[in-house]
């Protein structure tokens, strides 16, 4: 009944729903999470009544360059680009685009990290109304060839180093034009210089459905005027197409409309009032990724923020990065954090221009969080770190922790035009409060729906709902994620979170970080297994492995206690720097391949020999 209000209507309810919640009026309250909203007491009727403007990701952008045009908008290896410059590249490249055959509605695949090439293209699609197919540079060629023909995708930009990668399936893939860029396109006389000498492995050879960026980008200067995109519905126009995983697993393409990607910019903006223009942000999260792109671009563009690109962050001399871009906001994955606090050549570093700092893609334990903060502290910042929770398919962003909304390991509240609730894995009921059980998620961020997967679509969307596939609770209107519904661990039926018994091994002194993944078990079904990165100057021996065990053992349920503890040089990360719980799985199941292929053999040998003894 809720859902047919009408948009202002469905505002005034949520402005009555946090008085509500703040005690200022009394009403009827139904018990469940998705029509109380608990979470909205945090929220002013000003945020809540606030409306994303309907218009293009690229006018999102340029409404307010005119109040600073010489601002710095893109920096890249010290080369500045301000707005004015920007937009004008933008423009620029959408001419080209147009003489060159993209049409409204093209989908185009961008294959790049963190360079001015890749925004401006990016910008410069939207523009025209075509479509920006996100793909990570270190894609296999197969991997790729099933992206671009899935989504007919016949004009490709791309870094060199993958160039080969697209010249191979050209013909295949039925892709008419290939664009390359070098990351020395946009570097100044003497990186470039450097570049050419020390780091540029060899020049790619180039056939005629190929060219350089720089002569695309002269093809467009003879087109006079270049058209916007004034299709009549741009809010729910398909702009972007995030490359997922799902809540299964297997590749997908998530479509993204103009109005969910302003929309995820537009909501922080309402919970967030600590960006000024001329502000810096290190923007290490790559393009290809929903938090890169948008948290890590479309926002600080939005708000007159220079945006540093980073296309490889080189941790071990990140001190000397800090240094000199004195960022006042940086973005990243937790190992960003934990690769700074481990450097010890930022001992003397001076952190105070840093006054935000977020931590997502992947869950921060609470020892770890406490560490960052005191980092930030003893080295004159007044930044605490904030987190969120986010997925492609909600363009990166659905929670949010910051201010008085920060309790620690949770992941925050939900975006203020964005509703939650926790449902049973079996039953799909809705749970109360405390209660483990599937996120949900419904707003203005939510995807159209997979590329050409209707079923997937179906399955994922139900009732306006997303399903996420990830496990979680709530308490205080604030959320706390437990585990993704695939990394749970089930021990004789109780249900056990990787999550939680990685908190308590890294509470140990000796650990730097921990994974916690299920082994098969034959009567059990799971038992927990830890795989352990020590921190420099301990030595991995049974002592350790010893008070680990005992520290399971008082802190946790019998059930829950890893049967093993595995010391390991490193834990293996996915393409965006997350331990990957998924390749640890699959490296066991090698290993248990190898052990079973072994005895296989052993047994087929002692086969043999009896069969020898019989013969004889």
């Amino acid at each position: 009944m809720i859902r047919n209000l009408t948009i202002n209507e469905w505002k005034l309810r949520k402005v009555y729903l946090s008085k509500i919640a703040k005690g200022e009026i009394y009403g009827p309250m139904v018990g469940k999470l998705s029509v109380d909203m608990p979470w909205l007491k945090y929220y002013s009727e000003k945020q809540i009544m606030a409306e994303t403007p309907e218009m293009t990701i690229y006018e999102y952008i340029k409404k307010d360059v005119d109040n600073y045009p010489d601002i710095t908008a893109l920096e890249y290896f010290g080369k500045k680009i301000t707005f004015q410059q920007l937009i004008e590249k933008i423009d620029d490249c959408a001419k080209s685009m147009i003489k060159n055959g993209i049409k409204s509605e093209s989908i185009v695949t961008i294959c790049m990290g963190n360079t001015p090439e890749a925004v401006i293209a990016f910008y410069a699609l939207n523009k025209i109304g075509a479509v920006a197919h996100m793909i990570h540079p270190f894609s296999a060629e197969d991997e790729i060839k099933s992206f671009v023909i899935e989504t007919n995708s016949q004009y490709i930009f791309t870094i060199d180093s993958s160039y080969n990668k697209f010249k191979n399936i050209q013909n295949e893939a039925n892709i008419k034009e290939i664009v390359v860029i070098s990351p020395k396109d946009s570097m100044p006389l003497l990186k470039k210089m450097a570049y050419t000498l020390f780091l540029e492995k060899s020049k790619v050879s180039l056939n005629d459905k190929s060219k350089t960026w720089n002569n695309f980008v002269q093809q467009g200067k003879d087109v006079s005027f270049v058209e916007d995109d004034k299709g009549t519905n741009k809010k729910d126009k398909v702009a972007v197409i995030l490359r997922t995983g799902g809540t299964t697993g297997t590749p997908k393409g998530a479509m993204i409309t103009n109005h969910n990607f302003n929309s995820m910019v537009d909501q922080f903006k309402q919970s967030e009032d600590n960006f000024s223009v001329g502000d810096k942000m290190l923007t290490i999260m790559p393009v290809f990724h929903g938090f890169g792109l948008c948290s890590s671009i479309h926002l600080p563009l939005s708000l007159g923020v220079t945006s540093v690109l980073i296309p490889k962050v080189d941790i071990k001399n990140f001190h000397k990065l800090f240094k000199k871009v004195k960022p006042n906001h940086l973005l990243g994955v937790p190992t960003l954090f934990q690769g700074i606090i481990n450097n010890k050549k930022m001992k003397n570093i001076d952190m105070s221009c840093l006054k935000y700092a977020v931590s997502g893609g992947d869950m921060l334990k609470d020892q770890f969080e406490e560490k960052v903060n005191s980092f930030f502290a003893t080295h004159n910042s007044k930044a605490k770190l904030c987190k969120g929770y986010g997925l492609a398919e909600a363009v990166a962003g659905v929670t949010f922790a910051s201010k008085d909304y920060n309790a620690q390991s949770s992941i925050g509240i939900p975006m203020v035009n964005t509703n939650i609730k926790i449902v049973s894995i079996d039953t799909k009921e809705e749970l109360t409060e405390g209660e483990v059980g599937e996120i949900c998620v419904s707003g203005e961020t939510v995807m159209k729906g997979y590329y050409n997967k209707p079923e997937e679509t179906d399955r994922t969307i139900r009732e306006n709902w997303l399903h996420t596939g990830d496990l979680g609770y709530y308490k205080d209107g604030q959320f706390y994620f437990s585990s993704r519904k695939g990394d749970m661990i089930v021990v004789s039926g109780i249900n056990v979170y990787p999550i939680e018994i990685e908190k308590i091994i890294e509470s140990h002194p000796a650990v730097s970080i921990c994974a916690v993944i299920g082994v098969s078990h034959p009567y059990k079904m799971e038992i927990p297994k830890a795989y352990i990165v020590l921190k420099e100057g301990f030595v991995a021996n049974d002592e350790i492995k010893q008070e680990l065990k005992r520290l399971c053992e008082k802190k946790l349920n019998k059930y829950a206690i890893p049967y093993d503890f595995e010391i390991l040089k490193e834990l293996p990360q996915s393409l965006l720097g997350k331990v990957s719980h998924n390749r640890l799985k699959e490296e066991l199941g090698r290993i248990n391949n190898r052990e079973k292929l072994s005895q296989d053999v052993t047994d087929e040998k002692s086969q043999s020999k009896v069969k020898m003894k019989f013969l004889a």
